[in-house]
């Protein structure tokens, strides 16, 4: 008999449990008593008769629809943990069309707050010597907060009771525009990283000149990469950021190119943001930023992002061990 191939693009079967917690860093380069609000989805017990009736009550910052049930059992098998990294001026739940996504099909997604690169607070920053400050700090900061996160999980036990129990040999990282770099910084630093998803992901015309160590690109210990880039992103450009970086990256990178998606393609709230960048272009745009009706529409661009994404780690470092 044939196995049929899930449609990935879909809600997987597990129904979704969010918690919020805070994850203390003491090791953080600049500040050893910086503490990390840190947002933890999961899968809990499969019963497709249930998923309905479950409340979809885990709280949004943008007042969106967030798939995820507070206080929910989590599933009793071993699951496989995947660190989150949010874009420059982002948030840990800016994306939570996809962690919830990955978490219904059987991972454990962890996404701390990168704090002093937050909306919010670059919002407050009206001084651009002190945005520069800022920026130099999280170069610093961002990588070694993923880190945190990940030994927080599998090595201290942060949240255990909580959680599903976690494979703890393999974890996957994701990350959007500036996480996208970060998450290229942390094989380097985290040994058992086996995957990385790279969302729109920064390199030099943004991060700086030393954005990467001499040497550190290709990865010295060959891990999968998924490179997802936009055609129509006007912040990350595919001839001078993104290809440049996947052809350092080697034969382990694969890039796929999406036609009709923008820098903010990649995020919950797409029509929201779109509209954001659209009225406040950049300074140093290489062209105009295309009206969100000429792009991809919120449905179909996050369908696309949860087939793509789920299928990648699904096929580099499994989910839920039955």
């Amino acid at each position: 008999m044939t196995r049929s191939i899930p449609d990935l693009s879909k809600r997987g079967p597990y129904p979704v449990g969010a918690l919020q917690t805070e994850i203390p860093s003491p090791h953080d380069p600049i500040d050893p008593d910086r503490r990390l609000p840190t947002e933890i989805w999961y899968p809990g017990q499969a019963d497709a008769t249930r998923q309905c009736e479950l409340p979809h009550d885990a709280p949004h910052p943008m007042g969106l629809l967030h798939r995820a049930s507070k206080g929910l059992e989590p599933h009793a098998s071993a699951a496989t943990l995947i660190a989150f990294s949010h874009g420059n001026s982002g948030l840990r739940q800016q994306s939570t069309f996809l962690t919830t996504h990955l978490a219904s099909w059987g991972f454990v997604v962890v996404a701390p707050d990168h704090v002093g690169n937050t909306f919010g607070e670059m919002l407050a920053l009206t001084d651009e010597d002190e945005r520069r400050e800022v920026h130099l700090r999280a170069r610093q900061q961002r990588p070694h907060d993923i880190v945190t996160s990940i030994r927080a999980l599998l090595d201290e036990g942060h949240e255990r009771d909580r959680l599903p129990p976690l494979g703890t040999t393999k974890v996957g990282v994701l990350g959007h525009s500036y996480g996208g770099w970060t998450s290229l910084k942390i094989p380097a630093l985290e040994r058992r990283v086996r995957a990385l998803g790279c969302l729109a992901p920064v390199s030099e015309p943004f991060v700086g000149r030393k954005a990467f160590e001499p040497g550190e690109l290709p990865i010295a210990d060959p891990i999968e990469t998924l490179i997802l880039a936009g055609r129509d992103d006007v912040l990350v450009d595919l001839d001078t950021s993104i290809r440049p970086l996947v052809e350092r990256l080697g034969m382990a990178a694969r890039l796929e190119i999406i036609e009709g998606a923008d820098h903010f393609h990649f995020c919950d709230g797409i029509e929201l943001l779109h509209k954001m960048h659209e009225n406040n272009p950049r300074p140093h745009q290489l062209r105009p930023t295309r009206p969100l009706t000429e792009l991809k529409g919120e449905a179909e661009m996050h369908a696309l992002l949860n087939e793509r994404v789920t299928r990648f780690f699904l096929d580099t470092l499994g989910g839920v061990e039955s």
